[in-house]
């Protein structure tokens, strides 16, 4: 066959954005914690950070929120109204400025200890 060369024809390669937070637990938190509970991190071009399952986000299971532009997981009500130990897990999605995505499997586990008279607190 015939080869074309042209210089005006350039071929740009966009790697897909890379987890550099390992899979699998996020650690444990008291249940009904208020404040930042983990942070998680990937490499690429302009990231975004979402959900894909409904777990982490839900108000009635994690009751967390994920800054899409950081990948910092705060909440106001770890786990919400749940009084057990309960482990939430879920998945994490990156997407790059070309649209190209990378999934993470996480979870995270909420505790509850007896407080000195007896009952569950946080």
């Amino acid at each position: 066959g015939n080869a074309v060369r042209s210089s005006s024809a350039l071929l740009t390669v966009s790697d897909a954005p890379v987890w550099t937070t390992s899979a699998g637990s996020l650690g444990t938190i008291a249940g009904n914690f208020s404040g930042t509970v983990a942070t998680v991190v990937a490499t690429g071009d302009t990231i975004t950070y979402s959900e894909t399952t409904s777990v982490l986000t839900n108000a009635a299971q994690a009751n967390c929120s994920l800054n899409s532009a950081t990948g910092v997981i705060t909440t106001s009500d770890f786990g919400g109204s749940s009084t057990s130990a309960t482990t939430y897990s879920f998945t994490l999605r990156v997407t790059d400025a070309q649209g190209q995505t990378a999934d993470r499997a996480f979870t995270l586990t909420s505790s509850f200890q007896l407080d000195s008279s007896g009952r569950f607190g946080a």
